[in-house]
């Protein structure tokens, strides 16, 4: 049977209306090992999500984690950071893929992810909230071939960002120029390799402010920047605040 493009949509419109609100298209994402899946309403209150997001924060089921918001959930900063970004894709209800992007898992430890996100539209044209998609990105790194060939660094990198790193060295890993090395690892990150290993240093960096004593000095050479003043300027351009800023708004 073959039926014309309207015939489709009619039937398609009736498929949606028809469905029981029990029948959660989502929870197929389960079947995807290490992919989590949200939706949220314009007020970034969560009102959807697979069990695998539901397990990663701790949750038995998805009734208990529904009505919670990153807020509760993740620390300040970066509930703050997912909150600006959620705000920004509704105003241009224009979708944000394949990000990749630095995130503290349970354990405190950085770890990268690619996050996908798209606005939720009505029917009326209105922009009701915001679905996406998560993955970790070491998962993705050992299903899907490294196209770039920029994983030893990569693991390098995750290994020793606290130290300080020869930018070459990371492309004589890699078999690469310096110059390949850079256009490629942007190519996959949108950031140089520099400026990853310094987000990397600064995410922690939010971590030790908000789970410890130590000074801001202390942190700045524990995270191998070169003194107090260079940390606080890179702090900044990624936090919008000084490290001292940070620390005083915490609970």
């Amino acid at each position: 049977m073959v039926i014309d493009s309207n015939q489709a949509e009619k039937r398609r419109t009736t498929l949606f209306k028809r469905i029981s609100q029990e029948t959660r298209f989502y929870h197929l994402f389960d079947c995807v090992p290490g992919l989590s899946f949200f939706a949220k309403d314009q007020d970034g209150v969560l009102l959807a999500a697979n069990k695998h997001l539901v397990s990663l924060y701790g949750f038995e089921s998805e009734k208990e984690f529904i009505g919670r918001t990153d807020f509760e959930l993740l620390p300040r900063h970066l509930a703050e950071k997912y909150r600006r970004d959620d705000l920004a894709i509704m105003e241009r209800r224009e979708p944000a893929t394949k990000i990749v992007e630095l995130f503290l898992n349970r354990q405190g430890i950085p770890s990268w992810f690619r996050t996908s996100k798209y606005p939720i539209i009505s029917d009326d044209d209105e922009v009701l909230g915001i679905m996406g998609i998560i993955q970790d990105y070491h998962h993705y790194r050992e299903k899907f071939p490294d196209k770039q060939g920029i994983n030893p660094a990569l693991d390098y990198i995750h290994e020793q960002f606290r130290e300080k790193i020869s930018i070459a060295d990371l492309a004589a890993m890699c078999q690469f120029s310096l110059r390949q090395f850079e256009r490629k690892f942007k190519s996959t990150f949108n950031l140089s390799p520099q400026q990853y290993i310094i987000k990397m240093r600064i995410h922690e960096a939010c971590e030790l402010l908000c789970n410890g004593s130590k000074s801001i000095g202390d942190i700045a050479f524990t995270l191998g920047f070169y003194d107090q003043s260079s940390f606080t300027v890179q702090f900044k351009k990624t936090m919008n605040m000084t490290p001292l800023q940070y620390r005083k708004q915490l609970p």
